[in-house]
């Protein structure tokens, strides 16, 4: 394989996918990951690559989510413009206004897109689709799409919705993954998170991730003030926008039944997943379409089933029905999630049954999926 020249990577929250990624373009002389935050779990980042450190992305409020979006651009700009002019550059929609980059330098460049803006905000309604912002935006997606090497997305929902920027045949989709040499069934006996957070006899409904606007967690809520086994208990792990929401409610339900924990060590994750009887992925109504939570793969990997909370025609509902992995309902649906979670405690075949497709599917979810993201 001839080796080429430089690649700058752009994420400004980085975790195992994009090391992944990173790795499948050993082919290169040189490679830099641009990023605020870089998470190594059991991959780590090969030492010959470089790392130009930005501004973390904050999603603790909207303010802080736009001043970072905001400040990361900036640097990314500098450091492309200054020092990384001739390079090739692989660019992540994180920040959102990073995919602007290419209208200020003249690189080659391929695009991951995470999240398509602005159709995003538009759906949450945080800009109007009539507005200026969202007009420019629109119009130097097609300007910056029409450029690009590559453009890669990763549902095919999402890339229904670039389809009005650029050519179907431009886009391809490669699913998200999941590492199954880090995340594996653990015993409840043997597992750190249980005996840390005195678990033990409990059975276990996991939501472990962002506590954003476009998760509806707070639903998780409502089934624990209603639900009469006293047995359930609710582990919501995770941090952002809805977390003072969350402890309010929980404080004002007076919920015994249920524990709000910040985000735990990298070292814990495998036993926070492992620990779940039924793992909990949301998505609000507005980005059903937009995306499938990574933590759907991770949830795959620690053979645990899972209940989805999102549009019955999203791709995650799609997924997890086509799996037998679980079962998938609606925000509104507190009594058809509660009647779910009492048969899969009660009814150890079929927490059987869904446990262990949940295992086999997470073999079709590998990391060389990685390997579809070199550039040719």
């Amino acid at each position: 394989m001839a080796e080429k020249e430089a690649i700058v990577f752009i994420n400004q929250n980085a975790g195992y996918l994009m090391i992944d990624i990173i790795h499948a373009h050993a082919d290169y002389q040189r490679r830099v990951i641009i990023a605020g935050k870089l998470i190594e779990r059991n991959a780590q980042l090969d030492k010959k690559v470089k790392i130009e450190k930005i501004i973390s992305y904050n999603r603790s409020s909207s303010f802080k989510r736009l001043l970072t979006w905001s400040w990361g651009f900036i640097q990314i700009l500098w450091l492309v413009s200054i020092r990384y002019r001739k390079a090739e550059l692989f660019i992540v929609t994180n920040p959102p206004f990073a995919s602007f980059i290419p209208l200020f330098v003249p690189n080659r460049f391929s695009l991951l897109v995470y999240d398509v803006y602005p159709d995003a905000l538009i759906a949450y309604k945080m800009i109007h689709p009539d507005s200026l912002i969202s007009r420019f935006w629109k119009r130097s997606n097609k300007r910056i799409f029409k450029r690009a090497k590559n453009i890669f997305t990763i549902s095919e929902g999402m890339k229904k919705i670039l389809c009005q920027y650029i050519d179907p045949d431009k886009i391809k989709v490669i699913p998200v993954w999941t590492d199954n040499s880090f995340l594996k069934p653990v015993p409840k006996a043997g597992n750190k998170f249980i005996q840390k957070f005195s678990l033990q006899d409990k059975f276990l409904l996991m939501y472990s991730g962002n506590l954003g606007h476009s998760h509806p967690v707070e639903v998780l809520l409502e089934i624990a003030a209603a639900i009469k086994d006293k047995d359930v208990y609710f582990v919501i792990v995770g941090e952002g926008e809805k977390q003072k929401l969350i402890r309010g409610l929980i404080e004002k339900k007076s919920l015994v039944n249920c524990i709000l924990l910040p985000w735990q060590e990298v070292e814990m994750l495998p036993y926070s997943l492992a620990a779940a009887d039924i793992g909990v992925v949301t998505l609000g109504i507005e980005a059903s379409s937009l995306s499938i939570p990574s933590k759907t793969f991770n949830l795959m990997s620690v053979g645990v089933p899972i209940m989805g909370i999102a549009d019955s025609a999203s791709e995650l509902s799609n997924l997890i029905n086509n799996l037998q992995i679980g079962k998938c309902f609606a925000q509104t649906d507190i009594d058809q999630m509660i009647e779910f979670i009492e048969f899969v405690k009660s009814n150890r075949d079929y927490r059987f049954s869904l446990q262990n497709n949940s295992l086999q599917a997470s073999k079709r979810f590998g990391s060389e999926n990685a390997l579809k993201f070199r550039s040719v």
